[in-house]
């Protein structure tokens, strides 16, 4: 009898590539740049692949699940409209704005943990800074955030075990508190506060209002799918910076490298 189940080629979630993930990617480029997996199907590790299968949309689809991603799922040209829209939250001066309250928002968590001999930086610093600054971003109540850790965490988890049932119905839950947060902001009218959340519900694509399934969309990847992101990017910084007590010591010296060196 035949053996017809596929061959794979790396194990993304490896020790070996978890543990030193840059390596890995390096070791693939040069062994096997176009490689098949189990968890994540087929990777490109080459930048002239890379490129390839994102400016091709015709040949290489960005709809990886039969549940609608907006806008990452999306491809041209309804993808176009989505990006437009969006693009204009994260402007430099939309930034700045909100700088001052991610840094009151840092400046209270480290507070909090200053002087302690030992402190689980993800945990006590870098997960709670990504929950109260999307929150803060989006104009979502203080309640949402233990929630919202909750649902980054079983998201996660089912996305590392591949349990779609278990990613739907975290989807489907994350989309009722939704709704009824925008529900809240409909019945509020012209008192509804001026947030990005609001900005969005108010939008149009085309001259037409926005369907609530992409708005919802929109949020879900602003929230869950960033919470891990940021919290993973401040735990690196800090990790760096635990390793190097010279660059610590540079950057005390002169805070003006900490742009720089961030």
């Amino acid at each position: 009898m035949t053996d017809h189940r596929p061959t794979y080629d790396w194990d993304p979630r490896s020790d070996t590539v978890l543990d030193n993930p840059v390596a890995s990617f390096d070791d693939m480029r040069q062994r096997c740049p176009v490689a098949l997996s189990e968890y994540m199907g087929w990777s490109v590790f080459r930048h002239e692949d890379v490129l390839a299968v994102v400016t091709d949309h015709e040949t290489f689809s960005n709809q990886v699940s039969q549940h609608r991603s907006v806008p990452n799922g999306l491809d041209q040209p309804e993808h176009t409209p989505y990006r437009t829209l969006i693009e204009p939250f994260f402007t430099d001066q939309r930034m700045a704005l909100f700088e001052p309250e991610c840094r009151d928002i840092a400046a209270e968590l480290a507070r909090a943990i200053a002087g302690r001999k030992q402190v689980d930086i993800v945990t006590e610093l870098a997960e709670p800074f990504a929950l109260q600054i999307q929150c803060a971003f989006l104009g979502w109540p203080d309640s949402l955030q233990e929630p919202l850790r909750e649902w980054a965490h079983e998201n996660h988890e089912a996305t590392l075990a591949g349990d779609r049932e278990a990613m739907a119905e975290i989807a489907q839950r994350f989309s009722r508190y939704i709704h009824q947060l925008l529900e809240t902001r409909r019945e509020q009218g012209d008192w509804a506060p001026e947030d990005p959340t609001t900005d969005i519900m108010r939008s149009t694509i085309d001259g037409q209002p926005i369907p609530e399934e992409d708005i919802v969309s929109i949020l879900r990847n602003w929230t869950v799918g960033e919470i891990g992101t940021i919290a993973a990017s401040v735990g690196l910084l800090l990790k760096f910076l635990a390793e190097h007590p010279e660059l610590q010591a540079e950057l005390r010296d002169d805070v003006d490298k900490i742009p720089e060196a961030v």
